[in-house]
Parts: C-alpha cells; sequence; structure tokens
C-alpha cells in the first residue's frame, strides 16, 4: 500500500486563517483609530457649543451670526474647521431636540467623511464618515456677588462676618487675610494665597484654590451692553442740590455732582454719566424705575459720605436693567460707601479697576441681590455683612454650561 503525503495541504488552510486573523487584528487597530478620532471630534464639538453659548452670554439671545462665528472659531482651533471633509453645523437657537427654540442654547453638528483607516482600505474602506453632536447653554445660574480682579492687592477680612449663604467670594488677591472670620457663603475662591488659622470660620463652603477669576461684564448682557454703548449726552453740566427741601434730579452728563448733608434728593429714572467727582452727604434716593449711574474714564471718586440715608436701585427693564453703577475699566477712582446711617443697594456695582469701601456701619445688609465687582475691596473692621443671592435662583451673570 502507498501512503500518501498531505503535509502541504496545511499551507494553503494556514495562510487562509492569517489571512483573516490579520484582518481582525487590522480591524481592531482601525477601531481603536477611530473611536479615538471620535473623542476628539467630539471634544471639539463640545468646546464649539460652550464657545457659542459663551458668546451668546455676552451678545445676547439669540444671536445667530455671533454663535455661528464664535462655535466655528472653536472648532477650528480644536482641529475641525468648516470646508471640505469637515462640515460644522451650528443652530441657534436649535431647531429640534429637547432645548428646539430655546433662544440661549447652540446646538453644534460636525460631520467628517474623511476619517482615514488603515487596514480597512485594503478591503475598500478607505475612510468613514464620523457625525458629533452638542448643545451648549447660556445660563443665568452664577450665583457670584463679590469679585476682586486684582492680582497684587491683600483682601483683608480679619475679624469680619460674611453672611452669603446662597453667593459666592471669588477673590484673585494676592493674600486674603482671614484672621477671627465667620464667612456663611456658597463658595469662597482665592486664586493665590490664603491666610486662614484656627481662629477662621468658615461654616458652609470650605476655601478652594481657583484660577484667577475673568472679569464677569462680558457674561451680564447689560453691563456688556454698555461697555459698547456708553452715553451720548451732547453737554455736561455741574449739579449742586442747595435746598434743604425734597427735590429731584433728571438723568443727564455731570462734570460734578454733590448733593450736600441737608440735601433729601430723589434721581428720576433713567442713565446719569459723570465726567467728574460725586459726592453724596445727604438723603439720596431712586425713583421708581430705577437710575444707572456710568462712570468715565475722567469721572469719580464716587463718595457717599457720612451721616447718610442712601437707597438706590437699577432699573428692571431696558438695555441697562439690573446695573446700578458703571465705571469703565482703567478708572482707578475709589467707590466709596462710607455710610453711618441707612444704605441700600441692588443690582450691580461694577468698578473693576477701583477700590470698593464699604464702610461706616457694624452691620450692613443688603436686602436684594447685589453684585459687586472691584479691583480689592475695604470692609468696616469687624463688619458683619449680609449679602442675598440672585433671585429665585436666576443670577445678573450667564454662565456657559454643556447642556447636551
Amino acid at each position: 500500500m502507498k501512503i500518501r503525503r498531505e503535509a502541504g495541504q496545511v499551507l494553503p488552510l494556514l495562510a487562509v486563517c492569517l489571512t483573516v486573523l490579520m484582518g481582525f487584528a487590522g480591524l481592531a487597530v482601525d477601531v481603536s483609530s477611530w473611536e479615538y478620532q471620535q473623542r476628539q471630534q467630539q471634544n471639539a464639538t463640545d468646546a464649539a457649543a460652550l464657545g457659542g453659548a459663551q458668546r451668546l452670554a455676552s451678545a445676547g439671545c439669540p444671536s445667530y451670526n455671533a454663535a455661528v462665528a464664535a462655535a466655528q472659531t472653536d472648532a477650528a482651533t480644536n482641529g475641525y474647521p468648516n470646508g471640505g471633509s469637515v462640515t460644522v453645523t451650528v443652530q441657534n437657537p436649535p431647531s429640534n431636540g429637547p432645548y428646539a427654540g430655546t433662544n440661549c442654547a447652540v446646538y453644534v453638528q460636525i460631520k467628517n467623511a474623511g476619517v482615514s483607516s488603515f487596514f480597512s482600505r485594503l478591503f475598500g474602506y478607505p475612510s468613514m464618515s464620523e457625525s458629533t453632536e452638542a448643545v451648549g447653554v447660556a445660563t443665568p445660574n452664577n450665583n457670584g456677588c463679590f469679585f476682586l480682579l486684582s492680582q497684587t492687592a491683600t483682601f483683608n477680612l480679619n475679624g469680619d462676618v460674611i453672611v452669603a449663604p446662597t453667593c459666592s467670594f471669588l477673590s484673585n488677591s494676592s493674600t486674603v487675610e482671614t484672621l477671627g472670620a465667620v464667612i456663611d457663603v456658597a463658595n469662597f475662591g482665592y486664586a493665590h494665597s490664603l491666610d486662614e488659622n484656627l481662629l477662621s470660620l468658615f461654616l458652609k463652603a470650605q476655601p478652594m484654590q481657583m484660577l484667577p477669576v475673568a472679569d464677569p461684564c462680558p457674561e451680564i448682557t447689560q453691563c456688556a451692553y454698555l461697555t459698547n454703548n456708553p452715553p451720548s449726552y451732547s453737554s455736561c453740566s455741574v449739579y449742586y442740590n442747595a435746598s434743604v427741601l425734597p427735590t429731584s434730579v433728571n438723568p443727564g452728563c455731570y462734570s460734578s455732582f454733590v448733593n450736600p448733608v441737608n440735601g433729601i434728593l430723589t434721581m428720576n429714572p433713567g442713565v446719569y454719566e459723570f465726567t467728574g467727582p460725586v459726592t453724596n452727604s445727604g438723603v439720596l434716593t431712586s425713583g421708581t424705575g430705577g437710575v444707572t449711574m456710568y462712570v468715565t474714564s475722567t469721572g469719580g471718586p464716587v463718595s457717599f459720605l457720612g451721616n447718610v440715608a442712601l437707597a438706590l436701585n437699577p432699573p428692571t427693564s431696558g438695555n441697562t436693567a439690573g446695573v446700578l453703577l458703571y465705571q469703565v475699566p482703567g478708572n482707578t477712582n475709589p467707590v466709596e460707601y462710607n455710610v453711618a446711617a441707612s444704605l441700600s443697594l441692588a443690582g450691580l456695582v461694577y468698578a473693576p479697576s477701583a477700590l470698593g469701601e464699604i464702610l461706616g456701619q457694624a452691620n450692613v445688609t443688603f436686602g436684594q441681590y447685589t453684585v459687586f465687582v472691584f479691583s480689592n475691596a475695604a470692609l468696616t473692621a469687624g463688619v458683619t455683612l449680609t449679602l442675598p443671592g440672585p433671585n429665585n435662583g436666576l443670577s445678573l451673570i450667564q454662565q456657559a454650561v454643556l447642556a447636551q
């Protein structure tokens, strides 16, 4: 009997098996590469949606052109410029989904039809298509109430009591001193150094180091409006309240504004522009409808001094709604509330390059939602400062969040 040799028949089978195994290995490499590229593309999509929402926070909602420009810029910065095999679609407001019709929402879709492959091209698949989506929303849920922007000043809270359980205190100060302070806040952020000791007591949030906080004005629609649209009064005058009887003053431009100790003055609703000093030592109130005080680069200092009664509220509607005082960046003249009698403020007090002083009383309670933005602040030693948080959880300050 002749025995046939069959060893050579294994080689074709082995070749087929190796081809299949190499195909699976190649597919695994490609799938891993596609997943990596998909993550990178999703990151770019998320960044684009947040960038569009961030732009809405300052431009107002809706603002299609602003949202598209910001989103496409962020997409390009992250490696996905609109054009060629990449299509960046931006909608404000979104046309469908849970945020359809939401004016402060930005929908971004990135489609990339040219996701390259390696081994799969041997089987007729030289590239794949990836599609990623995200929604960013500009939402008024920033609970910041106290912003200090200088990174070289020292902020002294020694012996003070801060009662603001729904507010955030955010300080860029080189050093924040809290010797003997009692602090009840929702968030206490410091950018550099905190001089804390056993005598400091944080009742709610513990102090957390943070990156330096940015000027919040661009995220406050009305503040951003004033930055881009300063008052345009044709002439300015000098104002001095010489009457001991109650009187009123109208909006306008003032090169000097003085309400002496015997003056009882109501500021009629509107925007007041100050190109020089502002001094109040009497009774000063805002009429129904509220006032906005705009301090130019030459304006100030703004001083509320002595045994005065001060009750000022901002407008509740219009382009300057919620803004009580706006002092242009770069103006270092102080804003001083050295009031021994009655101090009542509401809204945004914005003087980002100035020292803000809240002095004269051992107990200062702001009954309405107030936001302070200063370069640095000085408080009465041992003061109890009480600040309410945003009304119904809604803040003057918008922030961009990734919603979907």
